[in-house]
């Protein structure tokens, strides 16, 4: 599943909601996924709440691990190594 959302994200132009329905994954489920996959060094996460502390446990669903109210867009861009993963290693 990380393979694909990585190849997902190579090709842009989405929203969370409907990446979540394209995959067939609730909104948190795949909030999850993304997290897991920043973590591990396949994504950056920018804009919205990904500059807020992420010390605080309760969600918004427009990205894992936060607080906020879900205002703003969260970008999600892959890593060389994310880009390694989905199979895209020219850009």
């Amino acid at each position: 599943m990380i393979r694909t959302i990585a190849r997902r994200l190579s090709v842009g132009g989405f929203t969370l909601p409907a990446l979540a329905a394209e995959l067939n994954l609730s909104q948190d489920a795949l909030a999850g996924r993304l997290f897991m996959m920043e973590r591990l060094g396949f994504v950056e996460r920018s804009g919205g709440c990904a500059e807020r502390s992420r010390i605080e446990t309760s969600s918004c669903r427009c990205c894992a691990g936060c607080s906020c109210s879900g205002g703003g867009t969260t970008r999600y861009t892959l890593t060389e190594k994310g880009r390694r993963l989905a199979g895209r290693t020219e850009e």
